[in-house]
C-alpha cells in the first residue's frame, strides 16, 4: 500500500530538485552575461571625442567608458577590456546621468553637461567638440599594414629600414593572422629590449573593444581597439585606434 505512495513522493522531490537546479543555472548564466567583458556583448559603452581646444589632434582624446548602472571611467585602458573593473587604475570614476535629452558626466574634478543629438552623438554644452558612441568591433578582421601614428613619427609607411629591421607597423590579414614588425617598439636600436613590445607574428581576434594578439612565441598581448568616433570599422578602415594610439592603414 505504501510503496506507490513513496514512489510518487520520491518522483515529486526529484522533479522539484531538477526545477530548482535549472533555475539556479539560468540565473548564473544570466549573471555572467550581464557582466561579461570577456566574450559576449560588452557590458559598457565607449564615447569618444576631442578634448576642448583640440582639432584633429589624436593625442588629446576625451574617452568616456559608461557602465549600465551609470558609472563611468574617464580614461581608455591601453590594455583593453578583458579584465576591466571598478578597480581600474589610471583615471577617475564618476557618474553619468540623463534626464530626457539632457544629462551630465560628473566626477570629483569636473562636471560636463551634455545634450543628446542622436543615439550615437552627444553635444558637450558650451563646447565645440562633441562625444560619439563607438560602434561595436566584435569579430572584425583587418587587411593591410597599419602604421603607428604616435606624434613625431611618420605615418607614410616608408622607412629607411631593411625588410628585416623593426618598423613601427603591424600587418593584418583577413584570415586572422598578423605580423608585428615593431608596432609597439619604443627603441628601434634594441627592438627586443622589452619582451611585451618586441616584434613577432601570430593570430589575432577582436572582441569587446580589445585586440588580442596571440604570438607564436607564446605571448598574449591585449590592446584597446576601436574605430574613429561613431564610424564603423571595416577590413580596410583608414584609421583605427590600438592601445589608444592612432594607426593608419598604408
Amino acid at each position: 500500500m505504501l510503496k506507490p505512495f513513496i514512489m510518487n513522493i520520491t518522483k515529486q522531490i526529484m522533479m522539484l530538485a531538477l526545477t530548482m537546479l535549472t533555475f539556479i543555472n539560468g540565473s548564473c548564466e544570466k549573471s555572467t552575461d550581464d557582466n561579461d567583458t570577456g566574450g559576449g556583448k560588452p557590458a559598457f559603452e565607449i564615447w569618444m571625442g576631442l578634448k576642448t581646444g583640440s582639432t584633429g589632434n589624436w593625442s588629446n582624446i576625451d574617452w568616456k567608458i559608461v557602465m549600465p548602472n551609470g558609472d563611468y571611467f574617464n580614461q581608455l585602458p591601453g590594455e583593453g577590456f578583458l579584465n576591466f573593473s571598478k578597480n581600474q587604475s589610471g583615471g577617475t570614476w564618476g557618474t553619468f546621468t540623463m534626464n530626457g535629452n539632457t544629462g551630465a558626466f560628473t566626477n570629483p574634478y569636473e562636471t560636463i553637461e551634455v545634450k543628446k543629438i542622436s543615439e550615437t552623438e552627444l553635444e558637450k554644452v558650451g563646447h565645440t567638440n562633441r562625444l560619439y558612441k563607438l560602434a561595436s568591433v566584435d569579430g572584425v578582421k583587418l587587411s593591410g599594414k597599419y602604421v603607428n601614428g604616435i606624434p613625431g613619427w611618420s605615418t607614410s609607411g616608408n622607412y629607411s629600414y631593411s625588410a628585416n629591421q623593426a618598423q613601427p607597423m603591424i600587418e593584418f590579414t583577413a584570415n586572422g593572422t598578423f605580423n608585428d614588425m615593431g608596432a609597439f617598439v619604443t627603441n628601434f636600436t634594441m627592438p627586443d629590449q622589452y619582451p611585451d613590445r618586441a616584434p613577432g607574428s601570430g593570430t589575432y581576434e577582436i572582441k569587446n573593444f580589445t585586440l588580442i594578439l596571440n604570438y607564436t612565441d607564446g605571448r598574449k598581448i591585449t590592446k584597446a581597439f576601436s574605430g574613429v568616433m561613431s564610424n564603423k570599422v571595416t577590413a580596410t578602415s583608414e584609421l583605427v585606434f590600438i592601445g589608444g594610439n592612432p594607426f593608419y592603414n598604408k
